[in-house]
């Protein structure tokens, strides 16, 4: 295995840290029996290998990027969830599911690609009746996209913050030490360096701006 998949894999590790907050969000869904969820921007999948595990259901996820889903499908293997979790390679602007086939769409981190606004619209379609849209996103503009969950046919039923000092403390920290530690470890290696550096760069915008790394969850109902 390449250096740079054995960081991406240690770096899956620190990100397991806000599964709990998954969990969290899981939780506040009312009478989701073995869902059928479509984790959309899943990446490598770290919310996509836990609901799996906590829904007793099945879960598509969909990304763009081929190296996150391979990392993905080497990890539905480890885990032995081949029969509960799918991966499809697919745009989040070009998704053409058929309407009504979740019970829950999930989404961290990737609703910025098109917006909040224009994503919860355009994703409803896909939902059955009384379906769940869970989305994890910046807390930029917050008040104002909650104000939108009732204009698209949603029932907001719950949310909660993600401060800054929880990113911090339980993901860029840690995130710094292993970057600093795979440096040492392998100077020489170029792909690896890069991504290193891109990390880096993450990070220091971070601590200019340690505000602006804030999020929330929204759980809302299809209606």
């Amino acid at each position: 295995m390449s250096n740079l998949n054995l960081y991406r894999i240690e770096k899956d590790h620190i990100r397991g840290n806000l599964n709990k907050y998954t969990r969290k969000a899981f939780k506040l869904l009312h009478k989701c029996k073995n869902p059928h969820i479509l984790d959309i921007g899943c990446g490598t999948g770290v919310p996509t290998i836990e609901l799996a595990k906590i829904s007793n259901g099945h879960v598509i996820g969909t990304d763009i990027d081929v190296t996150s889903l391979n990392l993905l499908r080497r990890k539905i293997k480890e885990t032995g969830l081949n029969n509960r979790v799918s991966v499809i390679k697919d745009s989040i602007l070009t998704m053409a599911f058929p309407e009504e086939s979740f019970d829950v769409i999930w989404s961290e981190g990737s609703i910025f690609v098109i917006g909040f606004e224009k994503s919860i619209k355009k994703w409803r379609r896909f939902l059955k009746p009384n379906g769940f849209l869970v989305i994890h996103d910046e807390n930029k503009d917050k008040t104002k996209k909650l104000g939108l969950i009732a204009k698209h046919g949603y029932t907001p039923i719950a949310q909660f913050e993600l401060s800054d000092n929880i990113w911090w403390l339980e993901y860029y920290t840690p995130l710094e030490q292993l970057i600093q530690e795979f440096h040492h470890k392998y100077p020489n290696d170029s792909d690896l360096s890069n991504e290193l550096n891109k990390d880096r760069i993450e990070i220091d915008k971070c601590k200019s701006n340690s505000t602006a790394i804030s999020s929330f969850f929204v759980i809302m109902q299809k209606t």
